[in-house]
């Protein structure tokens, strides 16, 4: 589950109360799924109406449709580092970072696509998703050093090396003759 208070700041800056931050989560939630299945011309009040909220209460979260795209956007890499991190409890690393791997490569083609249509409504999207993609480089250092530990992968593969092999993974899953066993080939490169 995301973190509901992190991306884009609210209209006030007083502390949430319970119902407000389930209300905003409500609210991502409904804009993720309305942005991936409509594209970014979906409005705030159809969002309101999927959430099961009011439309100010859209308002009072994000002042601008830009704050919602950038929270929305946080959000999905917010869900990779939660699943990172279970991956990360493991006992077995080497097929934990894989499986991590997989999923980051699989569901990170989801969350490309879902970019690239919503950069044209979003401000800064490099800014808003900085704070979560550093989370995940940590998380993804974390598996590797574990499988590292366990013996599981070439003991010379570094950070640098698991970022261009997660980019050959995606080029791979996204080609059209692509998909997991074309990503599971490129995940080789780790043995």
């Amino acid at each position: 589950m995301t973190d509901p208070k992190r991306g884009a700041r609210p209209a006030s800056s007083a502390p949430l109360r319970a119902d407000a931050v389930a209300n905003r989560a409500k609210v991502v939630a409904a804009a993720r799924a309305a942005f991936t299945a409509e594209g970014p011309d979906v409005s705030l009040d159809e969002i309101a109406r999927r959430a099961g909220v009011g439309a100010g209460t859209v308002h009072r979260h994000f002042a601008t449709k830009a704050d919602l795209v950038e929270t929305v956007l946080a959000a999905a890499v917010e869900d990779l580092v939660a699943t990172a991190s279970t991956y990360a409890e493991s006992e077995e690393p080497g097929a934990a970072l894989r499986a991590f791997l997989v999923h980051l490569v699989t569901e990170g083609a989801a969350t490309h696509e879902l970019a690239a249509r919503l950069r044209v409504r979003a401000g800064d999207v490099d800014a808003a998703v900085s704070g979560p993609v550093a989370d995940l480089d940590r998380a993804m250092a974390l598996l590797l050093s574990r499988a590292h530990d366990a013996g599981a992968v070439h003991a010379d593969v570094d950070e640098r090396d698991l970022a261009a092999i997660v980019a050959a993974a995606h080029a791979a899953y996204v080609h059209p003759l692509g998909g997991e066993r074309a990503v599971a080939l490129v995940l080789r490169a780790l043995d």
